[in-house]
């Protein structure tokens, strides 16, 4: 059985079964001698001399530190613990956050002279939201509590944890938005390269972190400073602009195919559990019954909608484009408003599928009032990283269909 399709950042739903953990580490021993490297890393040492097999296969330069007694040894996981779940101006916050500015300079390879003190920052601030900010309460701080278990091993996720925390805490403290605004840029770069050029090589061994940053990038697609409608995919003035602007949507299908690269190991995934029971939980609202008949098939559609987009009783995804959209779209409209339908609201653009794309591209009015009233929906959700989106989306296809023309030139047929 695969993961579902089209899951949004955050869709995770508690489950009500007794939650199957994830120990990363949990069935072996523990060694404080193995190899520099192997630390740095965070992964099991072999202990071999002079050169780990880990170094050598992976063609790194091995070395071990001189041996010192155990009881000055600081267990680093114990550290990072205790630093996460401190006060910023409690003495156990002050004891752990040099262990931790050093752990987090050799995993992110900070320029020589770098001060970690602003990651420390946001990486405390990450796992202190409380509030909903990143998505649903529960889910957030279910994803919290996930991650940690990767972080330290995984560069692009700590990349994209911090560059998150980092637009929040721009966000909320505006009169420190120099201060946040080049770290975040820097991490937010660093985040998408590392994802892009580890989605070479997907498998078992890095499925759980490229999910995680997966779901975190969506905050980095969707985020914008101002609303500006006249910068809206609507208005490029050729088809390549146009796809450009769009990809703050179009980037959501992203997970769908890291899903579809995964199925083989998706099973022993850390994410398993909660991707089942969201799917569980949004199967009547995207899922095709098998016995639907014409009579039923267009029961629930807005007929205005269903007229616009040329649906009838013999409409279906393979002869008509807008049929699943608008299907799809029906369903999420009998949801109450608000945050608590926030994981379905995100798993409806995960499941486009190009043909509806393209017609975005091509800005037809049909595909546009889709997104519209999609896009409506999203808005009633009060979420820092959505609302300016969704304003400046909303008010330029307002305009667009009204016959108002951007100011980059004229507008495309």
């Amino acid at each position: 059985m695969s993961l579902p399709a089209g899951q949004g950042i955050l869709q995770l739903q508690l489950s009500s079964q007794p939650e199957r953990i994830y120990h990363a580490r949990r069935a072996h021993r523990k060694s404080r001698h193995g190899c520099s490297k192997c630390k740095q890393r965070r992964v099991k040492c072999d202990e071999s001399k002079p050169h780990c097999l880990r170094c050598q296969k992976l063609n790194l330069n091995c070395s071990y530190e001189p041996t010192t007694s155990s009881s000055s040894s600081t267990d680093p996981e114990k550290t990072i613990t205790r630093f996460l779940t401190s006060s910023p101006d409690s003495r156990a916050y002050n004891l752990a956050q040099d262990a931790v500015g050093a752990q987090l300079h050799d995993l992110l390879q900070l320029p020589q002279g770098a001060s970690p003190a602003l990651r420390v920052e946001a990486l405390h601030h990450f796992y202190s939201l409380s509030d909903p900010a990143l998505g649903p309460q529960a889910p957030q701080a279910e994803y919290q509590r996930r991650v940690i278990q990767l972080e330290f091993e995984t560069p692009y996720l700590m990349h994209a944890i911090i560059a998150s925390a980092t637009s929040h805490l721009r966000y909320t403290t505006p009169a420190k938005h120099c201060t946040y605004a080049v770290p975040e840029t820097h991490h937010w770069q660093e985040a998408i390269t590392q994802y892009a050029r580890e989605l070479r090589t997907i498998g078992p061994h890095n499925m759980d972190g490229l999910f995680g940053a997966c779901l975190l990038l969506t905050v980095r697609s969707f985020e914008l400073d101002r609303s500006d409608p006249r910068a809206s995919f609507v208005f490029a003035s050729s088809r390549q602009h146009t796809a450009t602007a769009l990809t703050w949507l179009t980037l959501q299908v992203g997970l769908r195919r890291l899903l579809e690269a995964t199925v083989p190991w998706q099973r022993a995934s850390m994410w398993w559990d909660v991707f089942m029971a969201s799917a569980a939980q949004d199967r009547g609202i995207f899922d095709v019954e098998e016995d639907d008949s014409r009579g039923r098939k267009l029961a629930g559609i807005d007929p205005t909608l269903a007229e616009l987009c040329g649906i009838h009783a013999g409409s279906t995804p393979a002869n008509n484009v807008y049929y699943e959209p608008v299907r799809m779209l029906s369903g999420l409209v009998r949801l109450p408003r608000g945050i608590r339908s926030f994981g379905a609201y995100t798993g409806w653009m995960g499941r486009l599928e190009p043909a509806f794309f393209e017609r975005l591209v091509r800005k037809e009015a049909a595909a546009l009032v889709v997104l519209r009233e999609w896009l409506v929906l999203l808005g009633s959700v009060d979420l820092w990283w959505i609302g300016v989106r969704v304003r400046s989306e909303v008010q330029a296809i307002n305009w667009f269909l009204e016959g108002i023309e951007g100011d980059g030139g004229g507008v495309d047929g």
